[in-house]
């Protein structure tokens, strides 16, 4: 399935390199070398096969188009835009990355490079064929959609915790932990920040509808004092808890919230030296918590 995406030749160029965790770092490094090191994150899309599809009386592909068009008017435009998973509604069909990619076509267009990580409700075979993903021998873990994204105040970890299609819970295996572990210790130097689309399953009297090896998760972030903050996505809620001095960032979602007191939107992220500031922006302005800045300082 083609990309109906222009530029499409760069599009193409950076989507390989981002499936393949290449992104030329120096492209980052320029674009923070202003005034700006902003992050636009956001997750839960959920795009169905008709830009017309509703799910919870909610147009998903309204409520993409709405935050794309608020990213493309921003007056320092973000290094980079990260959608955490569940970019398809129901099961990564080839018919809803048709209807997704498009409505990335402004992002694309003012040069702003797009980073994707996979949900439940994404089909890995189907989202690298959308969007012209690098081959197996070029990914860090063969099965799995990954990368680092290195800017100067951090650097991004971004995981795949797609186990099974259209089922809940998320995982990431032996291998992808084995990876980020060697990949961190690595980076020492560096405050690291990591991203997956499942939330950690933090109570266990409750069913594990969420990431299913936190603990080994856990387990190699914690001890590692460089790895600062923890972003996931999921469970459509916007929260900010702390484990440990690790933050944990739970995304609101694009689409729709489960719970009526949620808000749906993305995340204003400011990166700088020793901590980041992270501002929702609600597509309902008059949510209480729209517009909310908050600053996370990193633990020592």
């Amino acid at each position: 399935m083609p990309l109906h995406l222009t530029p499409r030749r760069e599009f193409l160029r950076r989507a390989v390199l981002v499936g393949a965790g290449l992104l030329a770092s120096r492209e980052l490094f320029a674009a923070e070398a202003g005034a700006s090191s902003r992050w636009a994150l956001l997750s839960d899309t959920h795009i169905g096969s008709k830009p017309e599809t509703l799910a919870r009386e909610i147009n998903m592909a309204d409520h993409l188009r709405a935050v794309v068009k608020e990213i493309t008017a921003l007056k320092a435009a973000p290094t980079a835009v990260f959608i955490n998973g569940d970019c398809a509604l129901k099961a990564g069909f080839a018919e809803e990355y048709a209807t997704f990619t498009p409505l990335l076509k402004p992002l694309t267009e003012a040069g702003l490079p797009i980073h994707m990580t996979l949900g439940n409700h994404d089909d890995r075979a189907n989202f690298w064929q959308a969007l012209n993903v690098a081959s197996d021998a070029a990914r860090p873990v063969q099965t799995k959609h990954i990368s680092v994204i290195k800017s100067p105040h951090a650097n991004w970890f971004l995981l795949d915790s797609l186990d099974v299609v259209d089922k809940p819970p998320g995982k990431l295996d032996t291998a992808q932990r084995d990876w980020l572990a060697k990949a961190l210790d690595e980076s020492k130097s560096k405050p690291a920040l990591v991203m997956v689309h499942h939330n950690p399953h933090l109570d266990p009297t409750k069913p594990n509808t969420a990431l299913l090896d936190t603990n080994e998760l856990f387990e190699l972030l914690l001890p590692r004092k460089q790895v600062k903050a923890f972003f996931y996505g999921h469970s459509h809620k916007w929260e900010l808890k702390e484990k440990d001095g690790l933050h944990l960032v739970n995304l609101p979602a694009v689409s729709y919230a489960f719970a009526k007191d949620q808000p749906t939107g993305w995340v204003d992220c400011h990166l700088k030296s020793g901590s980041a500031t992270l501002e929702l922006r609600a597509h309902n302005e008059q949510h209480a918590a729209h517009g909310k800045k908050t600053e996370l300082k990193w633990r020592a």
